[in-house]
């Protein structure tokens, strides 16, 4: 494990530890989007440590930075992608964060607690709680895939003509970490939210998976195929909200 990879899994599962079963629900931005008290608590201590161990790097963060771009050196954190899932109770949501240095990706932790699933990558490759992880190339009309942000219902559609087999966690960390260790066949996230995407498309891509990143639209797949494949249903120059409108 690579010191910067010890670093990041080392305080992402103290920040873990600060969750308890009380916690403080409000609405935040967009209908239906939540935020709890550990989204703050958990982004407020990573930060912490990161700028005492690395205090040149800046932070893009969902909560507290959100308007902040990637620069050539910062980390990337989401305290609890899959909020939603924490505040109702469902265990698919996890705490993802990553490194970037000299402008490339170096290093990523997605921790699923409730899961007991630790995932971490590097330049040493992709790991499943400290065992090695590769993606799984499925057959496309055996595919599983997920798909996430903005409009999915069309997305939906087109696909099926390829694979039936779609699924909406609404986690990116879980929908990337479970294509690296090969459960899924690929995902989307149709949104350019970095927090959200950053860290799990670098676990695939250590995973030896194949990604594509666009504006709109972030894609990781067990192979180049899958990927040319939901970049062409589901890419973002698709008209998906003209299909769902409603009045």
């Amino acid at each position: 494990m690579e010191k910067m990879t010890e670093f990041l899994v080392q305080i992402v599962k103290e920040a873990a530890g600060l969750i308890t079963p009380e916690f403080e629900i409000k609405a935040k931005g967009e209908f239906g989007d939540l935020v709890t008290n550990f989204d703050l608590e958990i982004e407020s201590y990573l930060i912490k440590k990161m700028n005492k161990q690395y205090p040149k790097f800046d932070i893009v963060s969902e909560e507290t930075n959100s308007q902040k771009t990637l620069t050539q050196n910062c980390f990337v954190i989401d305290p609890i992608d899959g909020t939603v899932n924490f505040a109702h109770g469902l265990p698919l949501w996890g705490i993802q964060v990553a490194s970037v240095e000299n402008g490339e990706t170096t290093a990523s932790v997605l921790y699923l607690p409730r899961l007991n699933e630790l995932y971490y990558a590097d330049k040493s490759g992709a790991f499943l709680n400290d065992q090695k992880i590769v993606v799984k190339d499925w057959k496309i009309n055996h595919a599983c895939f997920a798909i996430d942000g903005g409009n999915k219902a069309p997305s939906f559609v087109r696909l099926f003509q390829a694979t039936r087999h779609v699924r909406v966690c609404a986690a990116q960390c879980v929908n990337l970490a479970w294509t690296a260790c090969g459960r899924l066949s690929g995902a989307v996230f149709k949104n350019d939210s970095p927090w959200d995407y950053l860290p799990g498309q670098y676990l695939v891509k250590q995973a030896g998976g194949y990604i594509i990143d666009e504006k709109g639209c972030h894609i990781a797949a067990s192979c180049k195929e899958f990927a040319d494949l939901l970049k062409k249903e589901c890419g973002p120059y698709k008209n998906d909200i003209a299909i769902t409108k409603h009045d």
